[in-house]
Protein backbone atom coordinates (compact mmCIF):
# COMPACT_ATOMS: atom_id res chain seq x y z
CA UNK A 1 0.00 0.00 0.00
CA UNK A 2 1.08 3.24 -0.62
CA UNK A 3 -0.12 6.38 0.15
CA UNK A 4 0.20 9.37 -2.37
CA UNK A 5 -0.16 13.44 -2.01
CA UNK A 6 -3.56 14.58 -2.74
CA UNK A 7 -5.04 17.83 -3.43
CA UNK A 8 -7.75 18.31 -0.57
CA UNK A 9 -4.21 17.93 2.39
CA UNK A 10 -2.99 20.78 0.63
CA UNK A 11 -3.13 24.19 2.66
CA UNK A 12 -1.88 26.83 0.08
CA UNK A 13 1.46 27.49 1.71
CA UNK A 14 4.23 26.30 -0.75
CA UNK A 15 6.66 26.13 2.41
CA UNK A 16 3.87 24.03 4.47
CA UNK A 17 2.48 21.82 1.43
CA UNK A 18 6.43 20.94 0.74
CA UNK A 19 6.50 19.87 4.48
CA UNK A 20 3.26 17.82 4.38
CA UNK A 21 4.58 16.27 1.04
CA UNK A 22 8.07 14.99 3.27
CA UNK A 23 5.22 13.23 5.65
CA UNK A 24 3.33 11.04 3.02
CA UNK A 25 6.68 10.47 1.23
CA UNK A 26 7.90 9.13 5.07
CA UNK A 27 4.66 6.76 5.32
CA UNK A 28 4.64 5.89 1.83
CA UNK A 29 8.30 4.63 2.26
CA UNK A 30 7.60 3.00 5.99
CA UNK A 31 4.32 0.61 3.79
CA UNK A 32 7.05 -0.25 1.28
CA UNK A 33 9.52 -1.44 4.11
CA UNK A 34 6.63 -3.37 6.02
CA UNK A 35 5.69 -4.75 1.84
CA UNK A 36 9.30 -5.70 1.32
CA UNK A 37 10.12 -6.99 4.66
CA UNK A 38 13.11 -4.68 5.17
CA UNK A 39 15.33 -4.76 8.10
CA UNK A 40 15.49 -1.88 10.84
CA UNK A 41 18.25 -0.06 9.90
CA UNK A 42 15.64 1.26 7.29
CA UNK A 43 13.16 1.38 9.95
CA UNK A 44 15.49 3.25 12.02
CA UNK A 45 15.85 5.81 8.94
CA UNK A 46 11.88 5.82 9.21
CA UNK A 47 12.04 7.08 12.80
CA UNK A 48 14.76 9.63 12.05
CA UNK A 49 12.57 10.65 9.50
CA UNK A 50 9.33 11.31 11.86
CA UNK A 51 11.53 13.38 14.96
CA UNK A 52 13.41 15.41 11.63
CA UNK A 53 9.79 16.30 10.26
CA UNK A 54 8.48 17.40 13.66
CA UNK A 55 11.08 19.68 14.65
CA UNK A 56 10.91 21.03 11.09
CA UNK A 57 7.14 21.01 10.50
CA UNK A 58 6.14 21.79 13.40
CA UNK A 59 8.23 24.57 14.54
CA UNK A 60 7.19 26.27 11.09
CA UNK A 61 3.75 26.06 11.57
CA UNK A 62 3.52 27.07 15.04
CA UNK A 63 6.59 29.93 13.95
CA UNK A 64 2.89 31.29 11.86
CA UNK A 65 0.57 30.57 14.65
CA UNK A 66 2.22 32.63 16.93
CA UNK A 67 2.66 35.74 14.39
CA UNK A 68 -0.36 35.70 12.95
CA UNK A 69 -2.26 34.68 16.31
CA UNK A 70 -3.91 32.28 14.93
CA UNK A 71 -6.90 31.66 17.61
CA UNK A 72 -6.48 27.57 17.95
CA UNK A 73 -3.39 27.56 18.19
CA UNK A 74 -3.22 26.48 22.01
CA UNK A 75 -4.90 23.47 20.84
CA UNK A 76 -3.14 22.66 17.52
CA UNK A 77 0.13 22.57 19.20
CA UNK A 78 -1.20 20.53 22.08
CA UNK A 79 -1.95 17.85 18.75
CA UNK A 80 1.54 18.54 17.33
CA UNK A 81 2.78 17.49 20.79
CA UNK A 82 0.71 14.21 21.07
CA UNK A 83 1.89 13.46 17.29
CA UNK A 84 5.59 13.99 19.39
CA UNK A 85 4.83 11.82 22.07
CA UNK A 86 3.32 9.10 20.01
CA UNK A 87 6.45 8.64 17.70
CA UNK A 88 8.28 8.40 21.23
CA UNK A 89 6.45 5.98 22.74
CA UNK A 90 6.89 3.54 19.01
CA UNK A 91 10.38 4.44 19.38
CA UNK A 92 10.68 2.92 22.90
CA UNK A 93 8.83 -0.09 21.74
CA UNK A 94 11.32 -0.60 18.64
CA UNK A 95 14.36 -0.16 20.88
CA UNK A 96 12.58 -3.25 22.84
CA UNK A 97 12.77 -5.11 19.76
CA UNK A 98 8.60 -4.68 19.25
CA UNK A 99 8.45 -6.76 15.98
CA UNK A 100 4.95 -5.71 15.56
CA UNK A 101 5.76 -2.11 16.11
CA UNK A 102 6.39 -1.42 11.98
CA UNK A 103 2.27 -2.26 11.42
CA UNK A 104 1.43 -0.02 14.82
CA UNK A 105 3.37 3.23 13.49
CA UNK A 106 2.26 2.12 9.66
CA UNK A 107 -1.53 2.27 11.38
CA UNK A 108 -0.87 5.69 13.67
CA UNK A 109 0.79 7.39 10.91
CA UNK A 110 -1.59 6.85 8.24
CA UNK A 111 -4.77 7.59 10.93
CA UNK A 112 -3.38 10.99 11.58
CA UNK A 113 -2.43 11.85 8.70
CA UNK A 114 -5.97 11.54 7.17
CA UNK A 115 -7.24 13.57 9.90
CA UNK A 116 -4.27 16.00 10.81
CA UNK A 117 -3.84 16.96 7.37
CA UNK A 118 -7.38 16.76 6.01
CA UNK A 119 -9.12 18.18 8.96
CA UNK A 120 -6.72 20.21 11.38
CA UNK A 121 -4.41 21.65 8.97
CA UNK A 122 -7.59 23.01 6.86
CA UNK A 123 -8.69 25.09 10.20
CA UNK A 124 -5.59 27.20 10.06
CA UNK A 125 -5.82 28.35 6.16
CA UNK A 126 -8.15 31.00 6.35
CA UNK A 127 -5.81 32.94 8.84
CA UNK A 128 -2.82 32.12 6.93
CA UNK A 129 -4.03 33.42 4.12
CA UNK A 130 -5.55 36.72 5.55
CA UNK A 131 -1.89 36.91 6.46
CA UNK A 132 -0.52 36.86 3.29
CA UNK A 133 1.24 33.51 3.26
CA UNK A 134 1.33 31.93 0.10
Amino acid sequence: MALEWKSEYSVGVKEIDDQHKKLVATISGLFQVIDERKGQETLEKTFDKLVNYGIEHFETEEKYFDEFHYEFAGEHKKAHQAFKDKISDFYKKYKGNDVEISFELADFLEDWLLDHLATEDQKYVKCFKEHGLK
